[in-house]
Order: C-alpha cells, then structure tokens, then sequence
C-alpha cells in the first residue's frame, strides 16, 4: 500500500495483474470488510508488512495463524487512522507491523496470498505489536511523509543490560568469537569490555535503521547483542551492509542455544571420554575439542567426566603400515578394549573412534555389550564429531529378511547405510560364485525418505535400536536356522560400525569381517565366542 493525501474520489479499483484490492475511499474499503464479515470470515489479528523501501504497506488478516485476506488502501490521513480503527474493532484485535528486509515488493509477491504468508513468517525481527496510540503514530509518519529521523536513539536501560548480560553470559555473541568480556588476559583487569549493540539500530539513520521500529525496538533486549569492541565496529562502521538484522539475530539465537546447551550439560550424568584415532588410509584423525564433545554427549544428557583421555594402541602402525595394523588388528582392538574396561571398572563411557569398518565392528564386538559405550559419530557432513539427530526416529532403517531353509550353512548381512556401495553387491555376487546353493542375504538399509549418508544413524538410540534388532536375527540364525556363518558386508559411519559389532553375542554364528579392496571387498576379520568370551583373529 502507497499512501498519499491526493487521493479523495470514492472508488475501488481491482488491479487484474496484481489479483489483490485496492482501496482509495474510506467508505468502499468499510463495505469491502462488511462484506467479508457477512460471508462468516472472522480475523484476530491485523498485520502490516511493509517492504525495506517503504513503497508498499500490505495490510493482511489473520485468523488462528492462517492467513485470509490480503488488500492495500491509499487515503487521507484521518481516514487512514479511521480505517484501521475498523478493521481492528477499535484495537481489540491484535495488530502487528513487519518490515521486510526485501528492498521492494515485486508483482511476483502480489500472485498469491502464499508469497505474502512467506514474506510475513519469514520475518520477526523487524517487527512489534502496537497499541491504538501506536498505530495512529505509525500512519501519520506514513502519512506525512517516510524520510528517516536522525539523531541517536536512547540510552539501554539497566533491566535490558541485565537482561542481555545474562543471555550472552558475558561472552560476545558474534558467530565463532564468544571472547570473555569482563576479563582482560593480556593485563589481567577485570571489567566490562563489551558493547551493547543494535540488531536494529536505535536510530532511523544507524545501520540497519527502520522507520518508527527504531525507537520502538531500542531498549528491547531480543534486539540488543553483546559484542566485544572488534564486532561491534565490524557490524556497525566497517561492514554493515555484510550483516543484516536476521543475520544477526540467527547469531544471538545460536549463542543463547549454545550456551544454555553448554550449560545444561552440570545437570547430566558424568562419563569418562576416551579417544582412538586409528588412521584410514594414512590420514590424521582430528581431536574432538570440548565444544564438540559436550554436543555430541548432550543428546544422551550425559558430560565429560574428566578431560579426554587419548589411546593410542595401534594408532601408529594405522598411520604407517596399514598392512601391520589389519595383521596386529585383533591385538590391537583387545588393548583398547582392556583399557577402557580397566579405567571404568563396568561404568558407562564414551568412545570418540575413527578407523577402518572392520577395526570398529571388531571393537565393538570384543568390548560387548555388558557394559555401556556409546560410541560418538564423526558427521562428515558438519566436518565435526557429533550428531544430527535431536530426537531418535521410530524408523531409521529397513531390514529385509530372505527365506532361509535347512540347506543354507551360511548367510550373507549387507548394511549398506552410508552410500549404495556397489561394491558390496559384486562381493556377494563373488562369494555365490563359490558355492553350490546361493547363500541367503539379509539387506539393511535407510528409508528412501531419509537416504543415504554418513547420518543415517543419527542418534546414539537409533544405534541402540540396531545393534539389539541385529542381535535378535544374529541369535536366529544360529537358534533356529542353524547357520553357522556370516558374512559381514559393511558401509556405515563409524559409530554405527561400533554398534554393529555390539550386536555380537554368545549363541551366534562365526562372523568374517569384510572391508574394502581393489575389486571387492576382503575378509579382515573372524570373530566367534569360545564359550567363554568373544574371539577376534585376523584373515590372513
């Protein structure tokens, strides 16, 4: 909506292009809204949208967040104010104005109420509830003309500085800084050294300045950061235009998250957390730092117990010789394990893991599943250790059982989670070419509304969830099938590799271990219970 004072013959026009009404007289635009009402359309809330240049006001009708009617009007001054006045029932209905960080309104906005819903949702920073004096201000700015007001805004006041004080907990809240800002480290003093800065400036004319919202906004503490002196000139004098207010606002969001999620973790239950970095294919493996950790343990409202305690068996021929490692694997893996075992006397810990899929699987199998360990997911996808799922779902993966009957010795399990992995299906078309009767094989896989991905396990109770479903068909197929063998085909991320291996039990098949070749995959590992405890060798 464009307002002006020229305007002052009753009519309404209907713009054909534009789909939307346009009211030019006072008494046409009460007809129109008689109108909806007599047809039993309600509203309680009025919204208006105005974009970055201040060249349309949309004015819209809301009833239970859904969105009815979209119009614009243009009249005289006082009846600019009498009209809203009937459209908000004399201000009962709450009224709402948003400014869009969209320079200008185009004729695609005006194709469907759903572009304006759109612009409307996407936009609740720049944006306040008014009042009946409020809004009568608000029109006759827009009335009289929309040039900005200069001269700073007011001063914070001391409820907003707490306020802010205690959401950023000191810290600056610019996205990868979080300085302390009531200590100097170089001198030692301590003090205030942060800013409180304007997501929306106090000042029309200040970066990110909004017509009328300014002052409106300027003591309320959603639109106040706490930024050390580097950031606040960064976003107000020296690359203002590179951080818009709903950027800003996504950083002061993040911060408060991160920070209470931090802080929730005094709560959580303790745990040791121990770190094996077995290189894949002579790469380093990166050290999860404390903010990582404390992530990736929260989804279990579990914390570091002590600092991060690094083992190291095996780590140096992974990185060398991975010839020696897969020869010494079984050694290895049974240090590790002992170790852990040794430190935690039986508790719940926390394994930060990374190597080949058959060291993993074969870890998670010697380790068992008497005790508690949780494995922690490298995400490839975030470059970082932790997990992307807040919630576990009910279903994150589909297993295919085949029919097995009394001729079958042996059964192939393909888990293919991470990728398609055509390699495992020319392994299983390899081994059928060595036996007689076509070995049976168990498919395991996403659903196709997830995919694939180094996330598809992703949460530690998805993990849990496959490891006992695993161990149900594992026993199985010794109990009732009679199977003696399985064959092991795995591409999977690395914490679901561990939870496959704790599907191992007493009461099962052999399992031979399979990773990745030049052609096909080949045998790593044999893995068995003696009777008395879980058995790990190397294939030569």
């Amino acid at each position: 909506m464009t307002t002006n004072n020229s305007s002052t013959e009753a009519q309404t026009s209907h713009n054909q292009a534009l789909g939307k009404t346009i009211f030019t007289d006072i008494n046409s635009a009460k007809q129109y809204l008689d109108h909806l009402r007599e047809t039993g359309l309600q509203w309680d809330r009025v919204g208006f949208l105005s974009d970055a240049s201040y060249h349309n006001l949309i004015t819209l009708l809301f009833n239970n967040g859904e969105l009815i009617d979209v119009f614009r009007f243009s009249l005289q001054r006082d009846d600019n104010e009498k009209l809203v006045s009937y459209i908000s029932d004399s201000y009962v209905i709450d009224t709402r104005l948003k400014v869009s960080e969209k320079e200008e309104f185009s004729l695609d906005d005006f194709q469907s109420q759903e572009n304006f819903k759109n612009l409307w949702d996407e936009n609740s920073i720049s944006s306040k509830n008014l009042n009946a004096k409020e809004t009568t201000k608000l029109f006759k700015r827009w009335s009289l003309g929309r040039e900005k007001i200069k001269g700073r805004g007011n001063k914070f006041s001391q409820s907003t500085k707490r306020i802010v004080m205690e959401e950023s907990h000191g810290r600056c809240m610019f996205s990868g800084c979080g300085s302390r800002l009531d200590f100097d480290s170089l001198s030692g003093h301590r003090g205030n050294f942060g800013y409180m800065a304007h997501n929306i400036a106090a000042s029309e004319s200040g970066p990110r300045g909004i017509m009328y919202l300014s002052k409106n906004l300027a003591d309320e503490p959603s639109n106040v950061l706490l930024l050390c002196d580097i950031h606040h000139r960064l976003i107000d004098r020296i690359a203002s235009l590179d951080y818009p207010a709903s950027k800003l606002q996504d950083m002061r969001n993040v911060h408060i998250q991160l920070c209470n999620n931090l802080l929730n973790a005094l709560s959580y239950t303790p745990v040791p957390v121990y770190f094996i970095p077995w290189s894949v294919n002579g790469q380093s493996i990166e050290m999860p730092d404390p903010i990582s950790i404390s992530k990736s343990l929260s989804v279990v409202n579990c914390r570091a117990k002590n600092d991060l305690t690094p083992i190291d068996y095996g780590v140096t021929d992974s990185m060398r010789n991975p010839y020696e490692f897969h020869r010494r694997s079984y050694e290895h893996i049974g240090d590790c394990v002992n170790q852990i075992k040794a430190w935690t006397k039986g508790s719940s810990a926390a394994v930060f893991v990374l190597g080949p899929t058959f060291a993993l699987i074969g870890f998670g199998a010697k380790f068992g599943n008497k005790s508690k360990l949780m494995p922690m997911l490298r995400y490839r996808d975030a470059s970082s250790w932790m997990w992307p799922g807040v919630q576990p779902r009910e279903a994150a993966f589909i297993i295919d059982e085949p029919e097995i009957n009394a001729e079958h010795s042996e059964v192939i399990v393909s888990i293919k989670l991470t990728f398609p992995a055509a390699m495992i299906d020319s392994t299983i078309d390899h081994l059928n070419q060595q036996v007689q009767v076509t070995i049976p094989v168990i498919n395991i896989y996403p659903p196709q509304s997830y995919g694939y991905g180094n996330g598809a396990i992703a949460h530690p109770l998805e993990g849990e969830k496959l490891a006992n479903r695993l161990k149900e068909i594992f026993t199985n197929l010794n109990q009732k099938h009679g199977i003696k063998k399985i064959h092991l085909l795995v591409c999977a991320s690395n914490a679901a590799c561990v939870y496959i291996g704790q599907a191992v039990d007493r009461f099962q098949p052999e399992f031979i271990v399979y990773d990745y070749g030049t052609e096909i995959m080949e045998p790593k590992l044999r893995i068995y219970n003696d009777g008395k405890t879980t058995v790990i060798e190397s294939v030569p």
